[in-house]
């Protein structure tokens, strides 16, 4: 599944109208950082929401600021890096941002879980596996003793591990880095959360094992109603998962859309880019993949004007001079770009 892509739309979900109030709700999210060079603003203005039952999938290259957003939202956020504006709207919970962190403990893992990239760091060696899911059960009002621990048996099962008697007693590093992911799944969702955070949760997994995790969390998803942000890079998983994509580039949202459309018709030359690169399982079988020039420039280094032009094919002087704003290019679609959908050259002056 991971790094290869099907004809555009292959999952071809329902568009996104929204249904009503989404369970989470992130407005104008705006981080600075603190380095060598002074403060620099690293996530400028996003906006994500997630619904209960679909997959939105946050996406763009390493730097973009796709992890620092959800880490915000937890109140997790790296020393150096701080919340300087921006709202993360719970349904029922109200207003994230800004909590103490006495009311945070009580948002993670019972109102939103988390499972991290890479399992081996998020699991704790010297604990076995069972000891660290009832410890997240246990963590939250709920079964205690036997109870938690048959709880914590069940999520095993739930979750695809075999054996789970047997595995309930083994340490991490003697399961497999596919069960390792599971195990992961099984803490994040102890507590009965509505919202899962999966960030990057198949990187270190070989592509058999991949499949496996992604169809496991899309399988909870719908049978428990949760709401899944997917934070990746990897636009192979996005067309098999995703009802929502919302794409950064060097902290900023470029541009929102179903997924069936946005794979069908990217309209940001950046989206586009990214979809150029990768390889299909259908085309012509001899086709170059396309790169996308030059790289995520760090935040104390990025252009005036618009923050993907140094790499854009169609940039123009209007995009030296001012940044374009998120704006609705047709129902359901906002894109950042003056050519937005335009191939090849500016369709526009490039004076302002």
């Amino acid at each position: 599944m991971s790094g290869l892509v099907a004809e555009p739309g292959g999952r071809a979900p329902a568009a996104v109208a929204q249904r009503g109030t989404p369970l989470l709700a992130v407005r104008q999210l705006r981080l600075e950082a603190r380095g060598p060079e002074g403060r620099a603003v690293v996530v400028d203005g996003m906006d994500l929401e997630v619904h209960p039952g679909r997959v939105t999938a946050l996406v763009g290259e390493s730097g973009s600021g796709k992890s620092l957003s959800a880490l915000a939202v937890l109140g997790l956020l790296p020393p150096g890096v701080r919340l300087v504006g921006g709202s993360a709207q719970l349904a029922g919970r109200g207003e994230l941002l800004g909590l103490a962190e006495r009311q945070l403990r009580r948002v993670r893992g019972a109102e939103i879980g988390i499972v991290f990239q890479e399992p081996m760091s998020a699991l704790n060696p010297v604990m076995r596996v069972g000891a660290q899911v009832r410890e997240a059960i246990e963590a939250h009002p709920g079964p205690r003793g036997r109870a938690a621990r048959a709880r914590a048996l069940e999520l095993l099962r739930q979750v695809g591990i075999p054996e789970p008697e047997l595995r309930y007693r083994s340490y991490p590093h003697e399961l497999s880095g596919g069960m390792k992911q599971r195990v992961a799944i099984a803490i994040a969702l102890a507590a009965g959360p509505r919202v899962l955070i999966a960030d990057e949760p198949t990187t270190a997994l070989d592509v058999t094992v991949q499949a496996q995790v992604l169809e496991l969390l899309l399988r909870l998803g719908r049978e428990r109603g949760l709401g899944l942000w997917l934070i990746t890079h990897d636009l192979g998983v996005v067309a098999e998962m995703a009802d929502e994509v919302v794409v950064m580039y060097a902290g900023a949202v470029v541009e929102r859309a179903p997924a069936a459309e946005l794979f069908a018709r990217p309209l940001h030359p950046y989206t586009r880019g990214l979809l150029r690169s990768l390889p299909r399982v259908h085309g012509a079988r001899r086709r170059r993949l396309e790169a996308i020039p030059g790289a995520v420039p760090p935040p104390h280094l990025r252009p005036g004007g618009c923050r993907f032009r140094n790499r854009c094919p169609l940039a123009a002087e209007r995009c030296a001079e001012h940044e374009p704003p998120l704006a609705e290019q047709e129902p359901g679609r906002q894109v950042a770009c003056w050519f937005a959908g335009a191939e090849g050259q500016p369709a526009h002056s490039g004076r302002t």
